[in-house]
């Protein structure tokens, strides 16, 4: 049984990108579009993410249950905001006129262009991270921190977090097989079904994250873990010209999102 979700080994140019620039990527991205939530920009953006999928050769089925309920909240953000958004010009209704009854639940530009605003960011939000987990090795991820000058523990506490994401998507599928095995279907069909299902998956997840988590504690302490101000590595990160690149095209990216938040540069915010 594979893990469904982590760090996939392979040797691409999304791989063999420096880790610290990635993850400061990955934060300029969620900037960029929050001072700047236009969704004609973020729906090139998550076209861009959905090709870094494809070039560090990351398939998505591997996450295929999940990627479907992403996609689904995101239609149900969509659908909420037409519902609860009543400015501007009125294009339709949901419910139209039948003889007296109605029209229900008007369709507004604004509310279109609100909904499809949050639910392209909502989208790019969580696949830019999937990717960025998916391409990024963890145990390089702590000395390319270090050498930024941040002490090891705090790194390598991004690194567990890390580390622990495919173990807990293990453990998830693990008592969830246990439950069907045992007749226990897990249902989402009403609130008691649901507040059910989550109470026989969330507790023995619990147990376990936690007997693993004291595992983990002692052994560290064991090896003597923080014992000393710095230590050896045995993988290193390393800088190469086309992270600098890459370096100036985010920051150029921040840049730009900041100026089109404030008002520059009218004629290119009329398109994007």
């Amino acid at each position: 049984m594979t893990s469904r979700f982590g760090f996939v080994r392979n040797d691409t140019p999304l791989h063999r990108l420096n880790p610290t620039l990635k993850l400061f990527s990955l934060i300029f991205l969620m900037i960029g579009i929050i001072v700047y939530p236009s969704w004609r920009l973020s729906t090139v953006l998550l076209f861009i993410v959905f090709i870094g999928f494809y070039i560090a050769k990351v398939p998505l089925r591997l996450t295929k249950g999940r990627t479907k309920f992403i996609i689904i909240f995101s239609v149900l953000l969509l659908l909420i905001q037409l519902l609860v958004t009543s400015n501007g010009t009125i294009l339709g209704f949901i419910i139209p006129q039948i003889g007296e009854f109605g029209p229900l639940f008007p369709v507004t530009d604004f509310g279109v262009v609100r909904g499809l605003g949050i639910s392209t960011r909502f989208l790019l939000l969580v696949f830019s991270s999937m990717l960025f987990v998916s391409v990024t090795d963890p145990t390089l991820l702590a000395h390319s921190l270090t050498k930024l000058r941040i002490p090891y523990m705090y790194s390598f506490s991004l690194v567990i977090a890390l580390r622990f994401l495919p173990l807990f998507d293990l453990e998830n599928h693990t008592v969830r097989m246990a439950q069907k095995s045992r007749g226990i279907t897990p249902e989402v069909t009403g609130i008691r079904k649901i507040i059910r299902t989550i109470r026989y998956t969330f507790f023995p997840l619990l147990v376990s994250a936690l007997s693993r988590v004291d595992a983990l504690s002692m052994s560290m302490d064991g090896r003597g873990f923080g014992y000393r101000s710095d230590r050896s590595y045995f993988r290193k990160s390393s800088w190469r010209m086309i992270d600098t690149i890459v370096t100036l095209l985010v920051v150029c990216f921040l840049a730009i999102c900041l100026l089109l938040s404030v008002g520059y540069f009218p004629e290119l915010s009329s398109f994007i």
